[in-house]
């Protein structure tokens, strides 16, 4: 790998002037560094068609072979130390700290005669960080002087990338007096990506190599993710090999990201390919990666290949999350399939994989738009079963379809049932069934629905009025649609448009 002496001493990868300018860079084997690789172009991983239907893996670099166990065997765990023992100011800053008294904390040290117990001083940054007073924190590393670690600058660094002063945190990163580490590096890297500030990521990772820091899984797959969003993922795919050779496993992270900028691509065929081959990269697939491409596959139709892979993720134990689930149910649903949607639901419970009741309510209101009542009574009736209880939203979108279809009977024993299962109606439920009772012509059933609610521990509010009053105008009942309005203004509701409504009635 082509590498420099920066002026520490330490040996990089190539400049950001190489980078942006790669035909100065002299012909090195195999892989590139990572300077070199974001800008370049080309695909190494590009899954290859196979002649045969089937599918080959992109070829990575396998790691070292491991030594044996006979050779380097097992050394056995040191002992714990000690429990640290605080005196004095350290003993003062400690109870502090531990009560969260940050601005009593940091009187205190910096007004100590000596640097304060470093374990202490991480503590207290983190918590001035995650108040918003990065500055603050910086004054205690100050007060702990040669005594901050590598994890109180990242700690402080980090606090500022937080609030989004990175100019601050690069500062900090690049002006830490010891050795830094990946951790210390990947918030700024991250902020700066996070911004669209590649190129600036760039250069606080050529600072990294510069001090002899080598990144790590998390570095590698923050700039993964960002050169999936600035060049695609056929540009990205090139930091596999490179992260093998440097040492650095991708795991399944790593590879959601290449997924996922398929995916979003438009690829997902590709996608799907490419999680098959996961396992010849030594990555068995998990849930997040299975369910990167299902989502892919709902988006752009592919209902029996998602079909599909739902099957494969029941056969290795990688049942959809609840979230998951409940996105994909809602894509069979949007499209009108129905039936599929259901029997995913019951095939998926029978193993063990239960649905919320948000995603009983997609199926169930679908079902009722397409006139399938019976189909969603008998939904609710095997929700239970399911290890799930059905809300107001279930019980009062079932009302609205029985309605529709005028089935009264029905609907009376689902109020019934509402009460009894512990859901009491409310406006919503009373409303709806006025409502249709008034666009039938069915008044005195709709008087007596409006009459019971005081009763069922709900009070009419204005659009039950409202709604009353307009269908008793509509049935030449004027006398009595006057009363409700009386009634209506006592009530302190405003009547003026029923009185503009009435206005407009004959004689």
């Amino acid at each position: 790998m082509h590498q420099t002496t920066c002026p520490r001493g330490h040996t990089r990868g190539p400049s950001l002037a190489e980078l942006r300018n790669p035909s100065t860079m002299p012909s090195s084997p195999s892989p590139p560094t990572l300077c070199a690789l974001l800008p370049s172009s080309g695909h190494p991983h590009r899954p290859p068609q196979s002649t045969s239907g089937g599918y080959n893996p992109p070829r990575l670099r396998s790691s070292s072979a491991k030594p044996s166990m006979l050779e380097n065997p097992p050394r056995q765990a040191p002992p714990p130390p000690p429990p640290r023992r605080l005196y004095g100011a350290d003993r003062r800053l400690s109870a502090l700290v531990h009560r969260g008294d940050v601005d009593a904390a940091l009187r205190l040290v910096e007004s100590s005669l000596r640097p304060p117990d470093v374990t202490l001083t991480n503590r207290l940054v983190r918590d001035l960080c995650r108040r918003g007073r990065p500055a603050d924190a910086e004054r205690v590393v100050g007060a702990c002087g040669s005594a901050a670690t590598a994890v109180t600058y990242s700690a402080l660094a980090d606090g500022y990338c937080r609030t989004g002063r990175l100019g601050d945190a690069r500062r900090v990163v690049e002006n830490m007096p010891v050795q830094p580490n990946a951790y210390a590096y990947n918030p700024l890297i991250h902020a700066l990506c996070e911004r669209g500030r590649v190129i600036d990521a760039l250069a606080v990772l050529d600072d990294m190599f510069c001090r002899g820091c080598a990144p790590d899984v998390v570095t590698y797959n923050i700039l993964l993710e960002a050169t999936c969003k600035v060049r695609g993922y056929q540009q990205a795919m090139e930091l596999i090999d490179l992260m093998r050779a440097e040492g650095c496993t991708p795991n399944n992270v790593t590879y959601n990201v290449i997924i996922q900028g398929m995916c979003t691509e438009g690829d997902v065929d590709e996608a799907r390919q490419f999680l098959g081959g996961l396992p010849a990269y030594g990555c068995k697939p998990n849930t997040v990666n299975y369910s990167t491409v299902l989502k892919g596959l709902c988006s752009s139709e592919q209902w029996e290949d998602a079909e599909e892979l739902i099957a494969e993720m029941l056969r290795e134990n990688c049942p959809p999350s609840e979230s998951t689930l409940d996105a994909i149910i809602n894509s069979f649903c949007r499209k009108g399939l129905l039936q599929q949607a259901s029997q995913l639901l019951e095939k998926l419970s029978k193993h063990g994989c239960m649905a919320n009741i948000v995603t009983y309510n997609a199926i169930t209101n679908g079902l009722c738009e397409q006139g399938n009542v019976d189909g969603a009574l008998e939904l609710l009736s095997n929700m239970e079963s399911y290890g799930c209880r059905p809300d107001i939203f279930t019980y009062n979108t079932l009302l609205k379809g029985l309605c529709s279809a005028e089935r009264w009977v029905n609907a009376e024993e689902l109020m019934d049932n509402m009460t009894k299962n512990d859901c009491l109606p409310d406006n919503v439920t009373f409303n709806t069934l006025i409502s249709f009772l008034c666009q039938k012509g069915l008044m005195m059933d709709a008087i007596e629905v409006f009459k019971q609610m005081p009763e069922k521990g709900c009070t009419p509010n204005s659009i039950t009025y409202s709604t009353t009053i307009n269908g008793l105008v509509k049935a030449s009942k004027v006398e009595q649609a006057l009363e409700l309005l009386n009634e209506m203004g006592h009530k302190g509701f405003n009547p003026d448009k029923v009185y503009q409504l009435l206005a407009g009635c004959p004689e």
